[in-house]
């Protein structure tokens, strides 16, 4: 008989064969998807219908049993919303300790005051792309790659705020990309011109 933490794993190894054999930016589409819906709050939950179009919408096909218990996994506290970042930390992996320390880090360098957002207008004059991933691949300028972050984080968000745990998901995706810690806090370093 498979365990339930076994029937997750093979659910999430469904979700992510579908999202790797599309692109590399198919995880952060999914996630715009998600934040551009209605229901998507400062909480970074959406209902469980727009959680299920956006996995439709990015190509994801789950069987009945498997969206009924992704669905009752994510939605713990049985109110009908999903916690948006915690079912992409799921897909991904949350990065470890020290990649975490230098993400947070750099939101730090534009939230001084605590105020627990950031605005990405800020980012200009700062944002260094030269060793963006895709930057070094050839599919990107660094000037795209500049229009791209903030696109992102424009995209689907209401009050142009962008909070910790938007900015952790982000940079979750940019860290699945990247193998070794020391290359990944690096690249954050250069990107945001750290200490």
């Amino acid at each position: 008989m498979i365990t339930p933490q076994e029937q997750l794993d093979i659910i999430i190894k469904k979700i992510k064969s579908y999202l790797n054999g599309k692109s590399q930016t198919t995880i952060r589409t999914l996630g715009k998807t998600f934040r551009g819906f209605e229901s998507f709050d400062q909480k970074c939950r959406i209902d469980k219908d727009e959680f299920l179009i956006g996995l439709k919408q990015n190509g994801v096909v789950l069987t009945k049993f498997q969206t009924d218990f992704l669905l009752n996994y994510l939605d713990r506290n049985r109110d009908g919303s999903i916690d948006v970042a915690e079912f992409l930390y799921l897909i991904r992996g949350s990065p470890n300790e020290n990649r975490l320390n230098v993400i947070v880090q750099a939101f730090r360098k534009f939230d001084q005051e605590n105020l627990g957002f950031i605005v990405a207008d800020d980012f200009k004059g700062i944002f260094n792309a030269k060793n963006h991933p895709k930057v070094t691949r050839g599919e990107l300028t660094e000037d795209q790659a500049y229009i791209e972050l903030l696109q992102y984080f424009k995209e689907g968000n209401k009050s142009g705020h962008i909070t910790l745990n938007e900015w952790k998901e982000y940079y979750a995706a940019v860290s699945a990309d990247i193998e070794s810690d020391e290359n990944f806090i690096a690249l954050i370093k250069e990107t945001w011109r750290l200490k």
